[in-house]
């Protein structure tokens, strides 16, 4: 993306530097609710299944952090794949602080991917910010179902995300300190 002269003064980036990861997570034992029969009776019980959830996190990086800012993103068709180029670090190390930084949550919309809002994560991230953006199964532009399981799932998805990427920041987890995630913000899209 490209800053305007004209653009207001927060759409400026920071002065951090950003990483980014991809975090592949599983909600285990949710209800399937694309394996329902809505012509058939009432099942006894519901079918379920361990709901695969890919989380692209975008974080304020170590200073000096150099490498790959591409991302690979489908298009709208669900099979056309194209390299977006940011400034994001792919696996950079995180910066060091001595306070946490507040995490936001990225919710795309239907259809949609966790790409749709990078440029916005990224600057985010470069004013101290960790930012957690879901591709919600059954909702991407290449995995699109029927619209209930967006429905049903997405808010499950977002208290999922949220509860994981707690689990990351405490004490003894993979970001243990980078983030507060009592400290917490939703961006829907």
């Amino acid at each position: 993306d490209t800053q305007l002269p004209s653009a207001p003064e927060l759409a400026a980036y920071g002065e951090m530097p950003v990483g980014v990861r991809q975090l592949e997570m599983v909600n285990a034992d949710q209800i399937n609710i694309l394996a329902i029969d809505p012509a058939a009776p009432k099942p006894e019980e519901m079918p379920r299944y361990d709901r695969p959830l890919t989380v692209e996190m975008w974080y304020p990086a170590a200073a000096g952090a150099s490498g790959d800012t591409t991302l690979k993103a489908f298009l709208r068709d669900g099979t056309t794949e194209v390299t977006l180029t940011g400034r994001a670090v792919r696996d950079a190390a995180p910066a060091q602080s001595d306070t946490a930084y507040p995490l936001v949550l990225i919710s795309h919309g239907y259809p949609g991917n966790r790409f749709l809002l990078s440029h916005l994560a990224e600057n985010i991230a470069s004013k101290g910010y960790v930012v957690a953006s879901i591709d919600h199964t059954d909702s991407t532009y290449r995995t699109k179902a029927a619209f209930g399981s967006t429905l049903v799932n997405r808010s499950l998805d977002q208290l999922f995300v949220l509860e994981e990427m707690a689990k990351l920041a405490a004490d003894g987890g993979e970001f243990a300190g980078l983030y507060d995630a009592d400290n917490t913000g939703l961006i829907g899209y």
